[in-house]
Parts: C-alpha cells; sequence; structure tokens
C-alpha cells in the first residue's frame, strides 16, 4: 500500500478503479437477465446484491491475507465505524442502488453518479473542519448540478424524474459521498483490507437475508451466474480495497473528482453491452459535468 502514498500512482490506480465500477453498470443489468430476476421483484435484486457483497468480503479477506504486511491489533480495530460504514456504504447504498439501476438506463444512472464528486465536497465541508467551500467549488457545483438536470430531459425537452430509477440512483451516489468523506476522517489509522473486508460481510448480510425472504422470481443459478457474482466481487473487493487505501492517504475533494470517470467508463459500456442509445441530453450533460470537474480541480 506504500505505493499508494505516491500521488502519480494515486492516481493511475483511481482510474482503474472507475473503470471497474463503470463496467459493473452493465453487468449489473446482464446479471439480473441471466438471472432471471424479474422487472418488479425488489427481493430478487436486493439478494443478488447481497450475495455478490458477501462473495467480495470473501475475496477481500484473501487479499488480507495475501497482501497485508503490517500487525493489526484489536484494540485498534474501529468496530463501530466499520458497522457504520457497512451499514452506509454497502447494505443503504447497493440496496438503492440495485433497484434504481433496474429502473433506468445504464448510461443515464453512470451520468448521475457523476454528481459523487460535488456531494464529497459539500460533505467534505460539513464534516472535515480543513475543507473549505470556496467561490471555484461553489461554480463546479452549479456546473455539474446543470449537466445531471439536463440528462433527465426527454422527447422534446420535458423533465422526467423517476423516484425508483433515477432517484434511487442518486440518493445511493449521496450515500456513497457521504461514506468517502466518512473514511477520510475516521478511517485513518485503519488497515484498508480489513476494514473493507469486514464492512462488505457485515452489510451484505441483511441484504442476503431480506432478498431470500421477499424475493418473488425462480433465480436462475448456474455456472454463468456464479461467474458474474465472481466479477462483480472481485470489482467491489479490489475496487473498494484501493479506493479506501486513496482515501487514507489523500484528500477525499481531491480525489473524489476521479470519480467522474465512472460516468464516462459506464456510459461507453453500456451502449456496447447494452446497446443503449446515447442521447444528446446525455452527451449535453456529461460535457456540463466534465466543465464542472475541471473547474473543481483547478489550481489556482
Amino acid at each position: 500500500m506504500n505505493l499508494i502514498k505516491e500521488k502519480k500512482w494515486a492516481i493511475i490506480l483511481s482510474l482503474f478503479v472507475m473503470l471497474l465500477w463503470g463496467s459493473a453498470i452493465p453487468l449489473i443489468k446482464v446479471t439480473y437477465l441471466h438471472a432471471g430476476i424479474l422487472p418488479d421483484d425488489t427481493g430478487g435484486k436486493i439478494l443478488i446484491a447481497g450475495i455478490r457483497f458477501f462473495m467480495a468480503g470473501i475475496l477481500t479477506f484473501i487479499y488480507f491475507l495475501i497482501f497485508n504486511k503490517e500487525k493489526v491489533e484489536r484494540e485498534k480495530i474501529n468496530f463501530k465505524f466499520i458497522f457504520l460504514l457497512a451499514m452506509i456504504q454497502t447494505c443503504l447504498q447497493y440496496m438503492f442502488y440495485y433497484i434504481g439501476l433496474s429502473n433506468t438506463l445504464g448510461s443515464l444512472a453512470a451520468v448521475i453518479q457523476a454528481s459523487n464528486a460535488f456531494l464529497i465536497v459539500i460533505f467534505s465541508v460539513i464534516f472535515i473542519g480543513d475543507e473549505e467551500l470556496t467561490a471555484r467549488k461553489i461554480a463546479a457545483l452549479i456546473i455539474g448540478s446543470i449537466g445531471i438536470l439536463i440528462i433527465n430531459l426527454r422527447d422534446v425537452g420535458g423533465f422526467n424524474f423517476n423516484l425508483t430509477g433515477e432517484g434511487f440512483v442518486l440518493i445511493a451516489t449521496s450515500l456513497n459521498a457521504l461514506a468517502s468523506v466518512l473514511i477520510r476522517k475516521y478511517g485513518r489509522g485503519q488497515n484498508a483490507l480489513l476494514m473493507t473486508f469486514l464492512q462488505f460481510l457485515i452489510g451484505a448480510t441483511p441484504l442476503i437475508i431480506i432478498g431470500a425472504i421477499t424475493h418473488k422470481s425462480n433465480v436462475n443459478f448456474d455456472f454463468v451466474l456464479f461467474l458474474m457474482l465472481c466479477y462483480g466481487a472481485f470489482i467491489s473487493a479490489t475496487g473498494f480495497t484501493i479506493w479506501t487505501s486513496i482515501l487514507q492517504a489523500h484528500s477525499s475533494s481531491e480525489f473524489g473528482i476521479y470519480k467522474l470517470f465512472v460516468p464516462i467508463f459506464g456510459t461507453i459500456l453500456s451502449i456496447l453491452v447494452l446497446g443503449e442509445e446515447l442521447t444528446i441530453y446525455i452527451v449535453f450533460g456529461l460535457i456540463f459535468v466534465l466543465i464542472g470537474a475541471l473547474v473543481l480541480n483547478k489550481k489556482i
């Protein structure tokens, strides 16, 4: 993890993580189709999410056994914070995200997730004392918000915002931004691998229980679905482990900007894999969001 302390490598690894997370968008939709999850089966979607993140927890534990070089003292593990992180970043975030993504386009969800960078700035100002809301940051927030509004335009310019679709994706994105800032404030000194492993297992458990009790679909559990879940687990275990380490070592508001690459990768992959249409509203919305990112990241 010493490599992450160097800013150059932290940036490169951040982009790799964003590519992984971008690929999760079409993966989730394809997984629903292959597993036979009905569109109105909320429980089935939650069950798939829970299994994926429980597997991610197991994989992260394997990473811990292989790569961890530091001694972990039990009394220094902040179990209260890890439990809070598990509920926010794994359980609640992905409950909203898996339901929301199934009710909107993958390319649209990808751009909505771009608001994460701006939300991180807001939460950083609220929860971290050394972060200031400057005029530059305010301008970036306004430009980025305009982009998010544009992508929700439909057809002849009407505004379309579905609570259980775009709304749930936005709620999930807000929870992720909050978790990113909390990691920066309270996660310092915690072993990144151990913290990620525990939050996955703890957060995934209620998802599995709720999904198992409430799902209506006859889930098609076969080898292909297993491979899809394995890749989903790899995305989460690898992505969150690297990202948590980066947030522990660098400014959350500075590196949060790289999350804007998730919609770029997610939009491209959704179009290539799912055959979705790239509308003019998504293009212009993405342009505004990226301009906001450049303003936010500009050094004065």
